[in-house]
């Protein structure tokens, strides 16, 4: 029978100090090699969820991409790339910053999107995505010179310019994915952060900048049935929420019949209404086409969705690129990744409430996998002194 050492209580500190982690995500300098589970030793990673957000629950990959990190100084990243102009319609301008956005480091998870979308009755503003809408700013505290990327929109006389970036791992099978974001900017703009296959399998976050500063939509989809009439399950709007123009950590939980959103780690909605069923993705965009849902946007004006960083923790099922069916406009030719060795939960790492945003920590450890963890000989003998302890 297998056996797990207790919480670590006593032995947490000792155990803090001796596993040492791997460094955050660093897109500055293309170490590749840094970007992902950010504690080498952890077979599995598990947080609180569920309805009153007290059943623990265990997934068995992790990601933390951290954009705060990625000036040389204060001030190199305070002032806005100039907006796209009328006569950039294509999307196919060069992205700015493309020795971080467009380097060996970034390109390996994230891709930036440059399709488009015409104008319809519904629809009335034509909606280009561009690379150049995607970058890197600064706070411009000199005590406090963080960046963070950002991702904008502008109206333009003739076509709404927009952003949208995809994660290459196409195969979330459950998640909780997190972000610390805000939105800023002028009405008639919609901020998504949001888990795709298709219309039928989408589960959102959505910022309407029309919406008041309280009000944040989340949403499993269609929300709209066969006749094109509204889906009253589908959509939950609270309000009274922290307010989406300061900086809050957004959240989805996705599970097999249960979605949940939360804002600060607080619960704010759930539903069961169609639950994504296949494999996904994770997009993140910024946007508007005129339509009813967007608003409206004024020319010259301009909105941006800022992110600090993005955690994701998931279960995976199928191949990295995910399955075939899935929606073609938001398709990419990918090159598959050799599928990660499956690991036994034997060293559980927590992602909550840690001392480091982004770095795991061990909670309990298997005996067995002691051996072959990758610490220093004073971790075995930490390890080796409790199992004494729990033996009497």
């Amino acid at each position: 029978m297998i056996s797990f050492l207790p919480p670590l209580g006593a032995i947490a500190l000792p155990l803090t100090l001796l596993l040492q982690p791997t460094l955050a995500a660093d897109y500055s300098n293309g170490n590749v090699s840094a970007l992902h589970d950010n504690n080498p030793n952890c077979s599995c990673y598990t947080f609180n969820s569920g309805d009153n957000s007290d059943s623990p629950e265990y997934l068995q990959y992790y990601r933390f991409f951290d954009f705060r990190n990625l000036a040389n100084g204060p001030r190199q990243y305070i002032k806005a790339p100039p907006e796209v102009n009328s006569t950039q319609d294509q999307g196919d301008e060069d992205v700015w910053d493309a020795n971080i956005l467009n380097g060996d480091a970034w390109n390996v998870d994230w891709g930036i999107q440059n399709w488009s979308k015409p104008a319809s009755e519904d629809f009335p503003t034509r909606m280009v995505n561009s690379p150049a809408n995607v970058y890197v700013l600064q706070n411009e505290d000199s005590n406090d010179a963080f960046t963070f990327l950002t991702l904008r929109t502008s109206r333009l006389d003739d076509f709404q310019s927009a952003a949208e970036i995809e994660n290459e791992q196409k195969n979330l099978m459950h998640c909780t994915m997190r972000m610390m974001a805000r939105v800023v900017g002028s009405k008639g703009a919609v901020a998504g952060f949001f888990t795709f296959f298709d219309d039928d399998n989408e589960s959102d976050i959505e910022i309407l900048t029309d919406d008041p500063r309280d009000m944040i939509r989340y949403t499993n989809q269609p929300a709209l049935d066969k006749e094109g009439n509204e889906e009253p399950e589908a959509s939950k709007n609270p309000d009274n929420l922290p307010a989406w123009d300061d900086w809050q950590e957004h959240r989805i939980d996705w599970f097999e019949k249960n979605s949940y959103w939360y804002i600060n780690n607080k619960q704010v909605a759930s539903n069961t209404y169609s639950v994504p069923r296949k494999p996904s993705g994770l997009v993140i965009n910024m946007w508007s086409d005129g339509g009813e849902w967007s608003g409206n946007m004024t020319v010259g004006d301009s909105a941006e969705f800022q992110i600090q960083w993005i955690e994701l923790a998931f279960n995976t099922s199928g191949p990295v690129d995910g399955p075939e069916g899935g929606n073609n406009k938001r398709s990419m030719d990918l090159s598959k990744r050799e599928d990660e060795k499956k690991k036994n939960c034997e060293v559980v790492c927590g992602i909550d409430n840690v001392k480091t945003k982004g770095t795991p920590e061990v909670l309990s450890i298997n005996r067995s996998a002691a051996a072959g963890m990758t610490v220093s000989w004073g971790l075995l003998l930490v390890v080796a002194l409790a199992s004494m302890v729990v033996g009497f």
